[in-house]
């Protein structure tokens, strides 16, 4: 589980919302493995997480883009190889190649948590120094 507090705030409410979903999403998928979901709730739980995660993204690099932020290239990198790593585990999943476990959920969980951190941030304080 992951819980927010203010070191994850990127000081856009747009954005600390969505990351806040995201949390919840994230939250909502390790109850579910917890509560030994069925097949068809955890595909449906991984399907929200991935599908909220595009769309976070997508809103994320279009506010690197409004503020002329310089390691947007590098920061979409990131975005991309996340979806395709999170993409990769739902088709594995989906063809029984692959039982989602606690370990591929905090696999996720750090992911998420490191980006914030570091990625993130950085672009929050150049979005403060253009102010």
């Amino acid at each position: 589980m992951i819980k927010w507090n203010d070191n994850f705030s990127v000081n856009n409410q747009s954005i600390d919302q969505e990351h806040q979903s995201l949390f919840k999403a994230l939250n909502d998928f390790y109850e579910g493995l917890s509560n030994k979901a069925s097949n068809e709730n955890m595909s449906r739980l991984i399907e929200n997480l991935i599908n909220y995660t595009k769309t976070h993204f997508a809103n994320e690099e279009e506010f690197m883009l409004s503020i002329n932020y310089p390691r947007i290239d590098e920061h979409i990198k990131e975005h991309r190889e996340f979806i395709t790593k999170t993409e990769d585990f739902y088709t594995k999943f989906k063809s029984g190649k692959l039982l989602v476990s606690f370990e591929v959920t905090n696999f996720i969980k750090d992911w998420i948590t490191q980006h914030i951190m570091t990625e993130d941030q950085q672009y929050a304080a150049f979005a403060e120094k253009q102010i």
